[in-house]
């Protein structure tokens, strides 16, 4: 019997073991499975998806306020003071009026473009008349007033008539110290010349021996002309010309010897 109990004990442990892990396994198979702590945790959030940017929209900017343009003042055309249709009416040679205010001088000016001496002893109606006319040559002058000097022609009249008083009255100092304006009315315009000499001058035809379209000639004819010393001579350098400026001349006989002639020369203002 005693030789029995040693093993009678192994199977008993043999067989408390076995039970053991019996039960073990059994209670296993009972177990949730899967089951773990982080699968019950609350599942994190994934990561977000990059965002785009909200783009604000840019307050609409205002077009920059345009100012009212100021009505432009539309220039009135030019009416000329003189009736021109009514004039050549009568003559299409006449083609402006000369005035020299302050005096009683005022006429058309005329050419003809047929014979440069036509007015000479002709009037405005194209009659004959020892008083002839205000008149300048088609030769060397056109009729726009455009050119660098214009010279007009004109009797020295006993009677005043036509320039008959224009050496005495721009040979006197007082008269000529007055600043009396040339003023030639076209039918587009009104001109106005600033007298800066008047002078006696030899009788040779001065658009002929002088081409004033050359600068040079024109600056060295009107530099002798302020340098001419006589008793009856005057001068306003400050309408002295300069080459690019229009000079107008107007040119009657001299008193006392009709072979030369008295000018009364002024530049166009602006």
């Amino acid at each position: 019997m005693k030789k029995r109990l040693p093993l009678i004990i192994c199977g008993i442990l043999l067989l408390a073991g076995g039970l053991f892990f019996a039960v073990k396994a059994i209670m296993a198979s009972y177990a949730p499975r899967g089951e773990r702590t982080e699968a019950l945790a609350p599942t994190a959030p994934p990561p977000p998806a990059t965002a785009r940017p909200v783009e604000t929209p840019a307050p609409a900017t205002a077009a920059p306020a345009t100012a009212t343009p100021e009505p432009t003042a539309t220039p009135e055309p030019y009416v000329s003071p003189v009736d021109f249709e009514a004039l050549w009416e009568l003559n299409t040679d006449i083609y402006a009026w000369l005035e020299i205010e302050g005096t009683d001088i005022s006429y058309p000016m005329l050419q003809s473009r047929e014979d440069d001496a036509f007015y000479l002893d002709h009037n405005s109606d194209r009659q004959y008349s020892a008083n002839g006319s205000i008149y300048s040559e088609s030769a060397y002058n056109g009729t726009d007033m455009s050119d660098p000097v214009t010279i007009l022609y004109g009797h020295h009249m006993k009677s005043g008539a036509m320039f008959g008083n224009l050496q005495m009255l721009f040979s006197d100092p007082a008269f000529f110290e007055e600043d009396h304006i040339l003023r030639v009315y076209t039918p587009t315009a009104t001109l106005e010349y600033g007298v800066f000499a008047a002078v006696p001058y030899p009788g040779e035809h001065i658009l002929y021996y002088h081409d004033f379209n050359d600068e040079a000639v024109f600056e060295k004819f009107f530099a002798d002309i302020l340098k001419t010393r006589d008793l009856s001579a005057r001068f306003n350098e400050e309408y002295a010309p300069e080459p690019g400026d229009k000079v107008l001349i107007l040119s009657t006989c001299l008193i006392g010897y009709n072979k030369n002639r008295f000018l009364v020369m002024g530049t166009l203002l602006p």
